[in-house]
């Protein structure tokens, strides 16, 4: 909260809190609400108390807020990131205030916010996880939401209430088919869009085929380009604990006419088999990045990143050495259209999300389905409607690592991991380096001895028309003659220098030669990479690269499990407890003032199309604007 003090809205105060804030504005204000959600709202960065503090300051500002769509815009998202799942009434009742204030912008993120809250609680249905007072006020709360979302003619809202309806049912499978097939058959394209949504996240996982035939069907059959690219999206979520499926079923849909679903395809294959480096799934991929539809080519190259997660240079064939530097080409390049670019630039910083220490997967290492990864992936995909919701990725990302720790839960330095593959599969690309300009060095000129034979020839022939007309012999006579000696010195031994000449080659060559042949030494010389390694503890560990790790059992530091993969947290044994031991301790982290970096000086941000102009500007072009419309009146009578 420290950093981003200079830009939060002043803190509310009693009655007196209402009057400060304006409808005008609140950018800065509503930013920095949002991004104290994002922080706070992960299970892992903040602890409870902190999360509980910062969800109530947000709350303050929720409801104070409502005159500026901007501020609450931030202030709900912002508090259903740090309620997220707890199911708290109260939230739900002051979102549903702000939802009903029929702002578009507030209200989409009010509609979101109350699924964030409510999120896998399946509340409205038959069965759900809630009390009976609670079941009771929340069925009536979803069905206020429904019709609200049948009465409103704001499309960002209804959008928004879909998308909570969809975050409510995740998880809910069968028990959501009620909810699905009502918002499937309603006229409203959207709430059909929040429809394929709700298969998705209440199928997660499980692979149902009533849930794939509904999606494909849905795919190819609706009259909607938004519904229909949400249900090819929704297979990926469905499929994404067997994932190679999902190519094959977008195979054909990539080739499709319609350009909503060849971006859709793009991200399905993305999305479910993100972080493998499949050659195939890349092979897909690489005609769509040449694509005529620029959001098609910003899919592809999204779609590309996401398979590329967290590969070394080595991968495919060094075909991903390759897709980097065309990432860079599309960024530079001013001929390219503003999508694409930021297809590019987003794609650029997916590969080396965290440090490139990050992964998406919407699975645990046990199989579990991740809550946070599918809603995080879900709210993102929103981006297509409203850039905002890009910032919601940061909830889907996983860190991929392992460490062993003893029972004090602290990890000793001494444990390490066999991999059985070479070191480069699964090492770290290298690091970008900037091009240093070299400076050209001068060359002399080089005078040739024709031009020299020339100039004394032409001094010779002065000279001596000087002395035919009797004029005094001048410095230039001079320096012709020591010209004149110095050519014939060099006529008189042109064959030394010749020998010379031709020796000082012969010596060059034989050294060129000797180094060239030194320099192959060398590189005969340099040792074959070896087949395996070991990984020091902690470190990171791919998804991938635990397929070929194993436990080394005769080490003093044993897992209690031998059988699990070595990736995650592995507990462990220590075979000779009586010896001294080297243990590093795991530190959480900090949200205190540590070495802070100091927050960047205030500024204020103009829109392209209202360039700041002056006092003098504004009325010179405030006069020319009137001077347009006397002489349009005129033109017109």
């Amino acid at each position: 909260m420290t950093l981003l003090q200079p830009y939060l809205p002043t803190t509310p105060s009693g009655d007196e809190g209402a009057a400060v804030v304006t409808a005008e504005g609140g950018y800065a204000e509503g930013g920095s609400l949002f991004a104290l959600g994002l922080i706070h709202g992960s299970h892992v960065g903040s602890s409870s108390s902190k999360r509980l503090e910062t969800c109530e300051f947000l709350r303050n500002h929720l409801r104070v807020s409502h005159a500026n769509e901007v501020i609450s815009h931030g202030a709900a998202l912002g508090v259903g990131l740090t309620a997220f799942g707890s199911n708290n009434l109260e939230i739900v009742n002051e979102l549903k205030e702000l939802l009903f204030t029929d702002s578009a912008v507030a209200g989409e993120a009010a509609g979101m916010s109350i699924g964030m809250v409510l999120v896998g609680s399946g509340a409205g249905n038959a069965k759900n996880s809630l009390g009976t007072d609670a079941n009771e006020e929340l069925l009536e709360i979803v069905s206020e939401l429904k019709s609200y979302a049948r009465e409103t003619h704001h499309e960002k809202i209804i959008r928004g209430i879909a998308m909570g309806i969809a975050l409510i049912n995740f998880g809910q499978e069968e028990n959501a088919d009620a909810v699905i097939e009502e918002m499937r058959g309603d006229r409203d394209p959207i709430l059909r869009y929040g429809a394929q949504y709700s298969i998705a996240l209440a199928y997660c996982g499980t692979g149902s085929n009533k849930a794939i035939r509904s999606l494909l069907h849905t795919a190819v059959s609706d009259v909607s380009d938004d519904v229909r690219m949400a249900a090819v999206i929704g297979l990926a979520f469905v499929l994404f604990k067997t994932p190679e499926r999902v190519p094959q079923l977008v195979k054909l849909l990539l080739e499709s006419f319609n350009p909503h679903v060849r971006y859709a395809s793009c991200m399905a294959v993305g999305i479910a088999m993100a972080g493998s480096g499949d050659p195939d799934s890349v092979a897909l991929l690489e005609p769509m990045l040449e694509d005529m539809v620029d959001y098609v080519r910003q899919g592809a190259l999204i779609g590309t990143a996401m398979v590329y997660m967290q590969q070394s240079d080595a991968c495919n064939g060094r075909k991903i050495k390759t897709f980097r530097e065309k990432l860079t080409s599309i960024i530079g390049d001013k001929h390219q259209s503003t999508l694409t670019k930021m297809g590019a630039i987003l794609a650029t910083g997916m590969m080396d999300a965290g440090g490139r220490n990050c992964s998406l997967s919407l699975g645990s290492k046990n199989g579990f389905t991740k809550m946070s990864t599918a809603v995080g992936l879900a709210l993102w995909l929103q981006h297509w409607h409203w850039f905002p919701m890009m910032h919601m990725l940061s909830l889907a990302l996983t860190p991929t690592y392992t460490i062993g720790l003893n029972s004090d839960f602290k990890y000793p330095k001494n444990f390490e991991i066999q991999c059985n593959s070479k070191p480069s599969v699964f090492a770290y690309p290298k690091r970008l380096e900037e091009k240093k300009e070299e400076k050209k060095k001068r060359v002399e000129t080089v005078t040739l001895s024709t031009t020299a034979k020339n100039k004394a020839r032409i001094a010779r022939k002065r000279a001596k028309e000087d002395s035919e007309t009797g004029v005094s012999s001048s410095p230039m006579d001079v320096e012709s003659k020591e010209e004149e000696a110095a050519e014939t010195k060099a006529e008189e031994s042109p064959a030394t220098s010749d020998d010379n000449k031709e020796e000082g080659e012969a010596m060059d060559i034989e050294d060129a030669g000797e180094s060239a042949a030194a320099e192959t030494k060398t590189k005969k010389k340099r040792e074959p990479e070896p087949t395996s390694f070991r990984i020091s503890n902690p470190s990171r560990v791919t998804v991938m690269q635990s397929t070929v790790c194993g436990f080394d059992l005769d080490q003093r530091y044993r897992p209690i499990r031998p059988d699990q993969k070595p990736y995650g947290v592995i507990m462990l044994t220590d075979s000779t407890p009586g010896e001294e031991e080297d243990l590093g301790a795991v530190k959480p982290p900090s949200l205190e003032v540590e070495d802070e970096a100091d927050p960047p000086e205030p500024f204020e941000w103009t829109p392209p199309s209202r360039p700041e102009t002056s006092d003098g500007a504004g009325s010179s072009s405030a006069a020319a604007e009137s001077a347009d419309a006397d002489e349009s009146e005129e033109t017109s009578v």
